[in-house]
């Protein structure tokens, strides 16, 4: 609407401010292309006809004067017609002021009312004189010399009225007047309708966010409008569902630490009413499983608080030199003495010791954890093969079971929080789902990258890469 009314303001001004000079602009050039043409008839190029139709067409008179001034041809238009009510002397003289070099002179001519015409301006070119009557509209005339093809010499005389005539403005007034209402009528209308088909799906896709916002997930933004609407709700649809699959990951999540936490504390209560109640079983062993068991649910706990603390920033990686080939060793040596017994075998292999400046803490705990996960998840063949390699200025480990793999379908969903994949666990590592996105948060804050290889029925290759300074 605004833009609208910015147009109208402007065609008014048009039709009020600058209509008359850009109707004379517009007369000028049509005063010098009917020259053009009378040139064309004098040298025989167009017919009399044309220049006839195209006088009346114009509104304008001519005269055409011999190299004696003498007359040689005359058409008279529609218009206000000045040079054919002076005399011959008066037409002389005024081709000669058109021509000459005279500024702001004064033409006269007696008629019945006593008007008078006056030379009040000069054009840019000395061709275009400017005339004004008395109460009348204002007159231009227009002279040039011309020869023919025979060379004889011959100056056209053109009159034409410089000013729209009062029925020319009032009629395009009321045009403009009429097309000015239709146009904010029809406007106002369509802004209605282009409100509506932009409001509406916004406002639905409103209702339906507060929706969400209430925790109720399985909703279809399926608002329908313009290619942004459409985009929108697209993304709020996904979004949705994002958060549904995130909410029940959040429910198994606590549903997995209320059972893995549960387990310690039962074995610790347990253990401990025993060494109370029952005479000679206050021993040693009793005692360490106690401390194993608190072990284990202090692991538990720090993986939350460690994974929640890097996650918002609390807490920065605490940054030393080290060697991570060694450390890599000394979590093989003691998870395979843990596992003594069970058959399994831990290959490492390397070709040098590599120093990297990183927290040792928490690249040990991603390194413990894909360890740990390969175990878990590792099948008839019991062999987990951990490889430190070069690439470029980085070090690249890697860790490769043997077990049933990971369908494709849930490798996007392996590193997100509280995500725990059932399928294929074959010995049980208690676990809170967590080890895969303690990975993914304490690789990311050292400027790393993370991914794994999965064929099902063959096997996983999970890997990290931090950069060796």
């Amino acid at each position: 609407m605004a833009f609208l009314v910015a147009l109208m303001v402007a065609l008014w001004l048009m039709q009020v401010v600058f209509f008359n000079a850009l109707y004379r602009q517009v007369k000028r050039r049509e005063v010098m292309q009917v020259a053009v043409v009378m040139e064309n008839v004098i040298n025989d190029i167009y017919p009399v006809q044309h220049l006839v139709s195209v006088v009346a067409e114009k509104e304008v008179c001519i005269m055409v004067f011999d190299a004696d001034m003498n007359q040689v041809q005359s058409l008279d238009g529609p218009g206000n017609c000045v040079i054919h009510k002076m005399s011959h002397d008066e037409q002389v003289e005024a081709i000669q002021r058109v021509l000459g070099d005279h500024t702001r002179q004064f033409l006269e001519y007696e008629q019945e009312e006593d008007q008078t015409y006056r030379l009040v301006t000069r054009s840019a070119s000395s061709e275009f004189r400017i005339f004004k009557e008395s109460g009348a509209p204002q007159i231009i005339l227009y002279a040039k010399e011309i020869k023919d093809k025979n060379g004889d010499k011959y100056t056209i005389l053109i009159n034409a009225q410089d000013e729209p005539v009062e029925a020319i403005i009032t009629t395009t007034r009321t045009v403009l007047s009429l097309v000015s209402i239709f146009s904010l009528v029809f406007a106002w209308f369509l802004i209605l309708i282009m409100a509506r088909s932009i409001s509406d799906p916004i406002e639905e896709i409103n209702e339906k966010a507060k929706v969400l916002a209430e925790g109720k997930y399985d909703i279809d933004f399926d608002a329908k409008g313009y290619k942004e609407i459409n985009e929108l709700s697209d993304t709020m649809t996904y979004a949705a569902n994002e958060l549904s699959h995130l909410e029940k990951l959040r429910q198994e999540f606590i549903a997995n630490v209320s059972h893995d936490l549960r387990t310690p504390l039962t074995m610790i209560g347990g253990y401990a009413e025993v060494m109370r109640d029952i005479p000679g079983e206050n021993s040693a062993e009793n005692a360490q499983v106690i401390i194993d068991e608190t072990k284990r649910l202090s692991n538990m706990v720090s993986d939350v608080l460690n994974l929640s603390k890097i996650q918002s920033g609390a807490e920065k990686p605490d940054l030393a030199r080290y060697n991570l080939t060694e450390s890599i060793k000394f979590i093989i040596q003691n998870v395979s003495e843990l596992l003594k017994g069970e058959g399994y075998s831990i290959k490492f292999d390397y070709s040098g010791d590599i120093e990297v400046v990183a927290d040792k803490t928490l690249i040990d705990q991603c390194f413990y954890n894909l360890l740990t996960n390969a175990i878990s998840y590792s099948s008839e063949n019991k062999t987990v093969i951990v490889k430190q390699r070069v690439i470029d200025d980085s070090v690249r480990i890697e860790v490769t079971d043997f077990g049933k793999g990971i369908s494709q379908n849930d490798i996007p969903y392996i590193w997100e929080r509280y995500y725990k994949n059932k399928a294929g666990r074959v010995k049980n590592i208690k676990s809170t789902g967590l080890g895969l996105s303690i990975v993914k948060t304490f690789i990311t804050v050292h400027g790393g990258e993370y991914g794994v290889n999965s064929v099902e029925g063959k096997g996983s290759t999970f890997w990290f890469k931090i950069k060796i300074e």
